[in-house]
């Protein structure tokens, strides 16, 4: 099969390095992952256990439960919301709980670090770390006198008893009644933000990091991710009804940014605070930088999430999002005013009935565009999971060409109403497999599939020139994610290798082309390339759809090729491999399902 690209002499603009940004979701199985934390729920945020009156994911320490009771105490906190009682009331045995499955490596040293209070007289708590069937080592044990009725900070060092999946335990002697708010299980010398995760921003390109993401942004409240840890609650999350953590929170955040050159970009909620609080947000995200005598970012702010779907808690009318923008926006403005203002950008807003739809998109832009700089749309695209593989990859096309159409439609949009404004996508990537109630966190594999539509996709991004501004990733951190982060150990998706290859190309110029390829659908062509421009040289970014034949691409016009990379895998759910594609000249061969980038000198 043979394919022939060439330019037509006319540009499409440029297209911005901030095509390759991501999200971070304060979700369930985020946050948590990105701490150094080997404990889950060590705030013991409740409800407790009906039976034994233990924090999820905790339990007593053998069974029965014999002189010993356990209770989750509201309002009895450090932190924000319950403390977990354990009275041992057996004169001469001690009692306690424990979590099992603890991952641990050898070598590894932990420091316990425990907030607690005695009631009545002082207790002296053992905790450690052993192996199921196994005596504890002497040194994967260790003590802390609680003498104080107050919450006090208590720590000690537990050397890992090897290496796999260990039992934490804490325990009290006979007797006595401890309080504890929160226990926490870190190496000894890892940072509170996981060091594996800090040193993979080094690793893949990231230039704008949305925070704390989509839906749970409804609810969050960035007050409680701010300042000393140890105080930050853990809450209940009404958008998904898991847990909203605050251990990573605006601090970690902006340090994150900092430290790696990302431009913030925050989600405010506008569902469950006010527009002061907004503002309150924008003036403590500007005196982060300025008190650290850093250059003030023009940081995105983005007027709450999907607002116009009925799924989320904060779903409203087109009417009542212009007045909301209204409220929110100028406060906002005048507290920061280098910032960006993100609007949602949806043409319509869902009802709960058919008849209750109403416009949206044309509300901003005839009477709202003052409040905004970007309008901003959320984008998935999808197919199942066990489709034949031929069917799965005009799939992967159709939903390319759909979305470019869309995006199209929203640029045209902006140019009707004679607009100097740009749009954004939020979140964006391919649902096959993750869902709500998947139990694997919204697992998606990121095979050649997910590879090809993300390389198809920012080349329909990179057509709209610098009317597309920014697109997010949807997300980095093991929710759908480019990476995944457990225990400690970070896992490169294929993902992160599709946006490495695009890095060097942007920013650049974007040249039209004319496309001479067999179609795969009514809708798609089995070749999908673009081509950029930059200072220091051409670039081609050429995707074959087709599930069976290799295509022989020629690039008339455009130089002979110097170097070349791919990406490609002989069937979805097979592991994605680099390979050296085959070059003559002008023409490189795209083997199925592969995405190759080449170099031109012309």
């Amino acid at each position: 099969m043979r394919a022939t690209i060439r330019a037509t002499g006319n540009l499409l603009g440029i297209a911005g390095r901030q095509l390759l940004s991501n999200n971070i979701e304060a979700y369930e199985n985020t946050i948590p992952a990105m701490l150094s934390d080997r404990l889950r729920n060590p705030k013991f945020a409740g409800p407790e256990h009906p039976q034994t009156g233990v924090a999820a994911e905790w339990e007593p320490n053998g069974n029965g439960m014999p002189g010993f009771s356990c209770r989750l105490l509201p309002g009895m906190y450090l932190s924000g919301r319950e403390a977990q009682l354990l009275h041992n009331y057996r004169e001469n045995r001690t009692n306690g709980i424990l979590q099992w499955h603890v991952p641990v490596r050898d070598g590894e040293t932990f420091e316990v670090e425990l907030w607690a209070r005695a009631q009545h007289r002082p207790v002296t708590v053992t905790v450690e770390l052993r192996f199921p069937g196994q005596t504890t080592p002497e040194a994967s044990q260790g003590d802390m006198r609680v003498d104080l009725a107050h919450w006090h900070r208590y720590t000690c060092r537990l050397a890992a008893p090897g290496a796999g999946r260990a039992y934490f335990q804490i325990s009290i002697p006979g007797d006595s009644r401890l309080v504890i708010d929160q226990v926490h299980l870190r190496p000894v010398g890892e940072p509170h933000v996981s060091r594996a995760l800090l040193d993979a921003f080094n690793h893949f390109p990231c230039p704008v990091l949305r925070f704390p993401g989509g839906c749970v942004s409804c609810t969050y409240h960035w007050e409680h991710g701010v300042g000393p840890v140890h105080l930050r609650p853990v809450c209940d999350d009404p958008a998904f009804k898991y847990k909203v953590h605050y251990d990573f929170g605006t601090d970690e955040y902006l340090e994150l940014c900092a430290a790696h050159n990302i431009r913030p970009f925050i989600t405010l909620n506008t569902t469950t605070a006010t527009p002061e609080d907004a503002a309150a947000w924008a003036a403590y995200v500007r005196e982060w930088y300025r008190a650290r005598g850093l250059a003030i970012p023009s940081a995105y702010f983005m007027f709450g999430n999907e607002n116009y779907g009925v799924w989320e808690i904060g779903h409203m009318t087109g009417e009542m999002y212009l007045a909301q923008l209204r409220e929110f926006v100028p406060p906002v403005r005048a507290t920061y005013p280098e910032a960006r203002m993100v609007a949602i950008g949806e043409f319509e807003a869902g009802g709960l009935r058919a008849e209750q739809t109403t416009p949206w998109r044309s509300l901003l832009l005839a009477h709202g565009a003052d409040l905004f700089d970007t309008l901003a749309v959320t984008r998935y695209g999808g197919c199942a999971d066990n489709l034949p593989l031929a069917e799965s990859m005009r799939s992967v096309a159709e939903n390319v060409a759909n979305m470019e159409a869309d995006l199209q439609r929203q640029a045209q949009s902006i140019r009707d109403a004679s607009l100097d404004r740009t749009m954004g996508i939020v979140e964006w990537n391919f649902w096959t497999r993750a869902s709500h109630n998947d139990h694997n966190g919204f697992y998606e594999p990121n095979d050649i599939r997910h590879c090809l539509y993300a390389a198809g996709l920012l080349n329909a991004f990179c057509r709209q020139g610098e009317i597309m501004e920014l697109a997010n990733y949807y997300s980095l951190v093991n929710t759908m994610g480019m990476i995944h982060l457990h225990d400690g150990i970070v896992q490169f998706s294929d993902m992160v290798n599709v946006f490495i290859l695009y890095a060097p190309a942007l920013p650049g110029t974007v040249l039209e082309l004319a496309c001479d390829a067999p179609a795969l659908s009514e809708n798609s062509r089995v070749v999908d390339a673009n081509v950029l421009r930059t200072d220091a040289a051409l670039y081609g970014f050429l995707v074959n759809y087709s599930a069976t034949e290799a295509v022989d691409v020629e690039l008339a016009g455009l130089g002979t090729i110097v170097e070349s990379r791919g990406l490609s895998a002989p069937a979805i759910l097979q592991p994605v491999t680099e390979f050296e594609p085959t070059v003559a000249g002008t023409t490189v061969t795209l083997p199925p399902m592969s995405l190759v980038r080449v170099r031109m000198a012309g």
